[in-house]
């Protein structure tokens, strides 16, 4: 049911930033519209997040942003065949560079940076006493993605953006070993880490 919920509101999230990207598109921020600050919050797989946007210039942006969650992660991985039940808790930091390419579609960001925390996670199954720990701890973690809306524009301005999260991988341990080998080979524990990230900000 928590996945169905976060499923829903993400949906409508996101229906709402694409109605204002589709609106907004083919325009771009005047000079009176510009904004050189912005302050926003986000939503992700990893958490909530606070952030400060500097835009440099009308291509150009400078973000940083503070985040974490604590609670039932909205994912059910089955590895090996067993379903499990994965408790989270994340904390992190993270300084990003967003670049818009064309001069007339300022909705369109390339983005990168490098991010610093924890994550940290419990795996439980049914019918099994059995926990595991897979855990991100003290990872200088890289990203890259594309990111639409975000506009360098005063006002409310909405977001999405798209990446990959490069880590050194979790450290995986549990009771056994071999199930622990095959939950630190299983995609949602291994270097690559997926990232949709939806967000509101007002710039100024």
């Amino acid at each position: 049911m928590k996945n169905k919920n976060l499923f829903k509101i993400m949906s409508l999230f996101l229906a709402i930033a694409l109605s204002n990207f589709s609106f907004s598109q083919d325009e771009k921020a005047t000079e009176s519209e510009f904004a050189d600050y912005a302050v926003g919050i986000t939503g992700s797989p990893f958490g909530g997040a606070i952030g400060f946007t500097h835009n440099w210039n009308a291509k150009t942006s400078f973000q940083a942003a503070l985040g974490g969650f604590s609670g039932t992660a909205p994912i059910n991985p089955t590895i090996d065949g067993v379903k499990y039940d994965v408790d989270n808790s994340t904390s992190w930091m993270g300084m990003f560079i967003n670049h818009r390419p064309f001069e007339d579609k300022d909705w369109f960001r390339l983005g990168t940076g490098i991010g610093v925390g924890t994550i940290k996670n419990t795996l439980s199954s049914d019918g099994s006493t059995d926990t595991y720990q897979a855990n991100y701890v003290g990872n200088i973690v890289g990203y890259v993605g594309v990111g639409f809306g975000g506009r360098p524009k005063k006002g409310l301005v909405y977001s999405l953006d798209l990446g990959l999260l490069s880590t050194s991988g979790a450290n995986v341990t549990g009771p056994n070993a071999e199930t622990a080998a095959k939950i630190a080979d299983d995609s949602f524990f291994g270097a690559l880490l997926p990232n949709i990230q939806l967000g509101i900000s007002w710039g100024f």
